[in-house]
């Protein structure tokens, strides 16, 4: 599993960020952001919101930070934090939590400011100005004469805040628009000097390191010709893909309320359930918290974490653990558990892949061991808190047996009817959960297999495998026709009595439940109130059960 940098969450369409410009939180490492350029200024307000969405660029690049101790030239700028490469520019910049600080450049001309120049300070609340200024800098370029000096001096003001849309569609909320001026003179002592003022406005998003926009121009006077230039830069949205699933069996997290920062992001998301796949936006830490339900506010958080995705991966979130401060043993703290390497389909047709996670927290290291085609040993030592990489399956109905790590001690048998539910080319997560022992854990859900669909949804719990009877059943039962417009005939060649069809859509919930305790041979069931979809069908008997699909036209 590749390393990742931090835990994640469910993000949706927009950010919500403070209005109170901060410093940003940078991972560790290099990071570079992919930015769409406009060749010149752009008709905005200077009072939010703004609304960029039809907007159209021209091309792309990208911006890169990297941390100053991995530059050649970091003995020369001791005093920064990175290094901005931008549109062939080394910038030297200093991320401080009072000051955002510009230290010189390797451009057209080369720089090393003694003292930086405080381009803002942090926090920068709207209304706030700023002035800063640093005189007498030596600089040097190609051709030039000797003994150049610069002046460097800047006017800041945050004018507001609001809601950007980008051009991708993409939202942001409550970002600072910050206009900054400055004025270089540059040139020889005693001599008129060159003097070139760029504006920029600046709209700002916590905890990116660039602007998310930025429209900006640039003219010089005195001894240089005009030599006008305007752009705006867009940040192209970067995203990762990412399935959260809520199995902390704790009963005071039985349902949670999910944060990103301070927006209420999942109300109500309840034990043995799974986000969708979403897209999240990648490359900026956020804040994920968790609270009790119905809650006030982020204020009323029981766990915050910091996040951050990488651009392009699938993420599998799994939400385990104990909140409370008794009553349940061992009590493992509640956490997120992250798998970086996510799925959502198959590698290969007629496969079903299957993530493995351990989410009991009274569990012992376990094997899981397939016994009903003879596929052996599938998941060797797994313990609290792991996952084991996706089980690459042949399209199939298992029977797993969860045994000890000995192998020797069987904890609990299931079905995995794969095959039955046409599971071919998904790739599916199946978490232990619930607890072993209830009663040592305030007779909390017992120990059960849950699956998550990409689609979301409850967990869909396996039926416990009952011993021969359930093959002889599956072999016996069948439900036609596929698919089904009106009514399906169940049919049951066998000579188990059954009792109980229950019906459910793929995200979990009980559609129908049927008493067919009275069935000779064949029932048929009506089902033309069913949407269209795809549906499942838990057949019971006393001593055995099977699962069976039906799709609705």
């Amino acid at each position: 599993m590749k390393k990742i940098l931090f835990f994640v969450c469910l993000i949706v369409s927009q950010i919500t960020f403070a209005q109170t410009l901060e410093m940003p939180n940078f991972p560790d490492g290099v990071i570079i952001y992919d930015v769409s350029i406009k060749n010149q200024l752009i008709d905005f307000s200077e009072e939010g919101d703004w609304d960029f969405s039809e907007v159209t660029t021209d091309n792309d690049s990208a911006v890169q930070i990297t941390p100053i101790s991995d530059s050649p030239d970091a003995d020369d700028y001791p005093n920064a934090t990175h290094v901005k490469y931008e549109d062939g520019n080394i910038l030297f910049l200093g991320f401080e939590p009072t000051q955002y600080t510009y230290h010189g450049e390797q451009t057209i001309i080369n720089t090393i400011y003694p003292s930086p120049l405080v381009v803002n300070p942090y926090p920068f609340n709207t209304g706030d100005t700023h002035t800063d200024g640093v005189f007498n800098i030596p600089f040097t370029c190609s051709g030039c004469p000797p003994e150049l000096y610069r002046d460097d001096q800047v006017v800041t003001t945050s004018l507001s805040s609001g809601s950007v849309t980008m051009p991708d569609g993409f939202v942001y909320n409550n970002v600072t628009l910050v206009k900054s001026t400055r004025t270089f003179t540059d040139g020889q002592t005693g001599s008129s000097p060159c003097i070139t003022t760029l504006e920029q406005w600046l709209w700002w998003a916590e905890g990116y390191a660039i602007p998310i926009v930025e429209t900006r121009t640039m003219s010089s006077a005195g001894q240089c010709p005009a030599n006008p230039s305007e752009y705006t830069k867009f940040l192209k949205t970067q995203t990762a893909r990412v399935q959260v699933i809520h199995n902390s069996a704790d009963a005071a997290a039985e349902t949670v309320d999910v944060y990103l920062n301070e927006t209420l992001l999942i109300p109500n998301f309840e034990f043995r359930t799974a986000s969708p796949f979403v897209d999240a936006p990648a490359g900026v830490e956020i804040e994920l918290s968790v609270a009790p339900p119905n809650s006030s506010g982020v204020e009323d958080a029981i766990y915050t974490a910091p996040v951050t995705l990488s651009a392009d991966e699938t993420y599998i979130v799994v939400a385990d653990g104990i909140v409370s401060g008794s009553g349940y043993n061992p009590p493992q703290a509640f956490g997120l558990q992250i798998y970086d390497m996510g799925r959502e389909l198959a590698d290969e047709s007629g496969n079903t892949d299957v993530l493995v996670h351990h989410g009991s927290t009274d569990a012992p290291t376990v094997d899981i061991i397939e016994t009903g085609v003879g596929a052996g040993t599938l998941v060797d030592n797994i313990s609290y808190t792991e996952f084991q990489g996706y089980l690459e399956l042949p399209t199939a109905d298992y029977v797993l047996d969860v045994t000890d790590e000995t192998g020797s001690v069987t904890v609990a048998s299931y079905q995995a009817p794969l095959a039955s539910l046409e599971l071919d080319g998904a790739a599916l997560v199946a978490v232990a959960t619930g607890f072993l022992d209830p009663s040592q854990n305030s007779d909390g859900p017992a120990f059960g297999i849950g699956v998550a669909l990409p689609t979301g949804g409850p967990l869909v719990m396996l039926p416990e495998f009952l011993g021969n009877q359930d093959f002889e059943l599956s072999n016996a039962i069948a439900l036609y026709p596929s698919p089904a417009e009106e009514q399906v005939t169940l049919s049951n060649s066998s000579s188990i009595k059954l009792e109980a069809a229950k019906v459910y859509d793929l995200k979990g919930k009980l559609i129908s439940q049927i008493d067919i305790q009275d069935m000779q041979g064949e029932r048929v069931i009506d089902v033309s109130s069913y949407a269209t979809g795809v549906y499942m069908v838990h057949i019971t008997g006393a001593q055995s059960s099977v699962v069976k699909r039906l799709i609705k036209k």
